[in-house]
C-alpha cells in the first residue's frame, strides 16, 4: 500500500530549516520524506550546497522514480563518497541494483549487488562504517534475491526460496540487538521477518508465515511506523482466511484500515475495504458488509478504477443488498456492475455470479420475463464450462421464471434442457423436480392431462429407480422423500384435472388421486418423524378428497389421525400449529351438513 504525494514542509521555511525537517522525515522513515527532498532540492536552486546535502538529494530524487532511478543512486554514490561517507555510498550504490531487479534484470542486480555487498561487510567489519549503513546494503540484496518468490505465479524452486530466506536471515542477525531506538533497523528486521513469512507461505507452512507477518506488523506499529503494517496486516488476512480463521482476517482487515489511515491511497483502501466486505459476508453480516463493499466501490471511483475495481465493489454490494432483501437496491446495483463488468477483466464467472443475482432479485420484484433473460444469458456462458452443475442450476431457474412469466411453451423447453443437465449430472432430485414442473406446464399447454399423467409418471419411475438402487441408507431416504412429494404432486395434479374435466370423470380422477396421496403417505411413513409434516399434511390432502368423494368417516378418521399425530409433536412449532388448524377446519366442514 504505497501513500499519496503531498506537501510536508511550510514554503515559508529557509533551506537550512528545510533540510532539517527532511533529514528528520527520512530518517524516521516518515511519510513525504521524499517530497520534502524535493522541496530542498526547488529551494536552493542557486545556492550551492555541500556534498552530504547533494548526496541525500539525488537520493531521495531517485526513490521517487522507482526503476528509472538506477542513474541517480549512482550519482547519489559519488557524492557520498566525496562527503565521506563511504558506507552510504555503497549503500546507495546497492539501491541503483534493487531498481534494476524491479525493472526485471535479477541476475543483473545480484551481480551488481555482489561488490558493495562484500566491501561494506568489509568496511564494517573494521568499523568503518555503521550497522544502519551494512543493513542497506544487506537489505537490498535480500530484496533482490526476493523478487523471484513475490513474482512466481505458481510454485518457487526450492534453491530460490533458499537463497532467499538465508540473505533475510542475515539482515536479522546483523540488525537484531542493534536497533535500540533506530526505527531504521527496527524496519529492517520488520521487513525481513515478512521475507520469510513470505518463504514460509510458499513452501506450505501458512501457520508459520501468518505468526511471521504479525510480528513484522507489530514491529512496525510498535516504532511509531503502521502506515508500513498494512501491506502485512493485508497478507495475515489472506493467510487467516486461508486458515479458517475469519475473525482473524476481519482483525487484521480493520486494523490494516485503522494503521493506513489518512496515508492509504484510494486504491489500497477500496482493496481493504472490499476484502472486508467478503470477510463479514462469509460471516453472515451481511448488513456491515454491504457499508463496507459500498465504501470499497466509492474508493474505487476515487482512484479512477471504476470499471475494475469499482465493478467488483458493486458486484458484490448487490449480492449482499440481494441478502437483506433489498431486491431493488439490489437490481439496480447489479444492473450498473454489469455495465463494467467483462469476460477479459473479471473473468466469465463474475458476470455469471451478477446475472445470477440479477435475476435472482428481479424474481422477487416480480419481474419473471427480464428475471428469465438474464439467468438465460448465464446460463448460456455457463454451457461453456466443464463442470456443468451451475448451467443445470441456472436453466432450471430460467424455466422457473419463464413459467411464472406465463410463456409456459418456452419454460417447458428450459425445463426440459434442465432436465437433460441433471440427468448427465446423474442428479436424480434435479431431474425430478425439472420433470414434474413441466407436468404441471402440460396442463397449461396444448400437451395436455395425458402428457401431464406421463411426466409425473417417468418422475415417480426416476425417483423408485434411485430409491432402489441407492448406494447407502441416507441416500435410500432422500430418494424416498422424493418419492414421496412425487406422488403428492401426482395426486394434487390429477386431482386439479378432475375438478376441471367433465363431471362423469371427476369420481375417477378423484379415485385416481386419492390412491396417489396413500402412496405418498406410506412414503413419508417411512422415513418416521422426520417427515412427520409431509405425511400429514398427504393425510389431510386424501381427507379431503375421501369428502369429495362421499366419504365422510373417511376423512373424519384421517383429520383426526393428523390431530392425534402432532399430539407428540412440538405445540410451539409453527407447522404443528398449521396442521392441527386444518384438521379442525376439515373436521368442521364434515359436521356441517348434519348441523343443517
Amino acid at each position: 500500500m504505497r501513500v499519496p504525494a503531498g506537501a510536508a514542509t511550510p514554503e515559508t521555511a529557509g533551506l537550512p530549516a528545510l533540510i532539517a525537517e527532511a533529514r528528520r522525515l527520512s530518517d524516521t522513515l516518515q511519510p513525504h520524506a521524499v517530497e520534502a527532498w524535493a522541496a530542498v532540492a526547488r529551494a536552493a536552486e542557486g545556492t550551492v550546497l555541500d556534498a552530504r546535502d547533494r548526496a541525500e538529494i539525488a537520493d531521495h530524487e531517485a526513490m521517487g522514480k522507482g526503476p528509472e532511478g538506477a542513474a541517480l543512486f549512482e550519482r547519489a554514490a559519488e557524492l557520498y563518497a566525496e562527503a565521506g561517507d563511504p558506507g552510504e555510498a555503497l549503500a546507495a550504490r546497492a539501491r541503483a541494483a534493487y531498481v534494476r531487479a524491479l525493472a526485471g534484470d535479477v541476475d543483473g542486480a545480484l551481480a551488481a549487488v555482489a561488490g558493495p555487498y562484500e566491501r561494506v561487510l568489509a568496511l564494517y567489519a573494521e568499523e568503518g562504517t555503521g550497522v544502519r549503513q551494512a543493513a542497506s546494503v544487506v537489505m537490498a540484496r535480500a530484496r533482490i534475491l526476493m523478487r523471484p518468490v513475490y513474482e512466481a505465479g505458481g510454485p518457487v524452486d526450492p534453491e530460490v526460496l533458499s537463497a532467499a530466506e538465508r540473505a533475510a536471515r542475515e539482515v536479522l542477525a546483523l540488525v537484531e540487538g542493534h536497533a535500540g531506538d533506530d526505527v531504521r533497523l527496527t524496519a529492517r528486521a520488520a521487513e525481513a521477518r515478512a521475507m520469510l513469512a513470505e518463504v514460509s507461505a510458499r513452501t506450505g507452512d501458512p501457520r508459520a508465515a501468518a505468526e511471521l507477518f504479525e510480528r513484522a506488523a507489530a514491529a512496525y506499529v510498535g516504532a511509531g511506523l503502521p502506515w508500513y503494517a498494512v501491506e502485512y496486516e493485508a497478507r495475515l488476512a489472506g493467510l487467516a482466511h486461508h486458515l479458517g480463521d475469519p475473525e482473524g482476517a476481519e482483525r487484521a482487515l480493520r486494523a490494516a484500515l485503522e494503521h493506513g489511515g489518512a496515508h492509504l491511497e484510494a486504491a489500497g483502501r477500496a482493496q481493504l475495504h472490499l476484502q472486508l466486505a467478503e470477510v463479514l459476508g462469509g460471516l453472515d453480516r451481511a448488513e456491515e458488509a454491504a457499508r463496507h463493499a459500498l465504501e470499497a466501490a466509492h474508493w474505487a471511483d476515487e482512484a479512477d478504477e471504476g470499471p475494475a475495481l469499482g465493478a467488483w465493489a458493486r458486484q458484490q454490494l448487490g449480492g449482499l443488498l440481494l441478502r437483506l432483501g433489498r431486491w431493488a437496491e439490489a437490481a439496480e446495483v447489479l444492473e450498473s456492475a454489469l455495465l463494467e463488468l467483462s469476460p477479459g477483466t473479471h473473468g466469465d464467472g463474475a458476470v455469471v455470479q451478477t446475472r445470477w443475482w440479477l435475476g435472482d432479485s428481479l424474481n422477487e420484484l416480480g419481474e419473471h420475463r427480464a428475471a428469465a433473460e438474464h439467468r438465460l444469458r448465464a446460463a448460456e456462458i455457463a454451457r461453456h464450462w466443464p463442470e456443468q452443475q451451475d448451467h443445470a442450476t441456472l436453466a432450471h431457474l430460467a424455466a422457473e421464471s419463464l413459467s411464472r412469466a406465463g410463456l409456459h411453451e418456452e419454460a417447458d423447453r428450459a425445463y426440459a434442457r434442465a432436465g437433460d443437465l441433471w440427468r448427465s449430472l446423474d442428479n436424480v432430485h434435479g431431474l425430478v423436480r425439472a420433470t414434474r414442473a413441466r407436468a404441471w406446464l402440460a396442463l397449461r399447454t396444448e400437451a395436455g392431462p395425458d402428457a401431464a399423467r406421463e411426466l409425473m409418471q417417468a418422475a415417480v419411475t426416476e425417483c423408485e429407480k434411485a430409491r432402489d438402487t441407492a448406494v447407502d441408507e441416507a441416500a435410500r431416504q432422500r430418494f424416498t422423500a422424493e418419492l414421496g412429494h412425487t406422488h403428492r404432486q401426482f395426486g394434487d395434479l390429477l386431482a386439479g384435472a378432475a375438478e376441471d374435466g367433465e363431471d362423469g370423470a371427476a369420481g375417477t380422477g378423484f379415485e385416481e388421486a386419492l390412491a396417489r396421496t396413500e402412496q405418498a403417505i406410506a412414503a413419508f411413513a417411512l422415513l418416521g418423524p422426520d417427515a412427520l409434516h409431509e405425511r400429514t399434511g398427504a393425510e389431510l390432502a386424501a381427507g379431503r378428497l375421501a369428502a369429495l368423494l362421499g366419504r365422510p368417516a373417511e376423512a373424519g378418521a384421517r383429520a383426526r389421525g393428523v390431530l392425534a399425530a402432532c399430539e407428540d409433536a412440538d405445540a410451539e412449532e409453527d407447522l404443528v400449529r398449521v396442521r392441527r388448524a386444518e384438521a379442525g377446519r376439515l373436521l368442521d366442514l364434515l359436521e356441517e351438513p348434519s348441523e343443517g
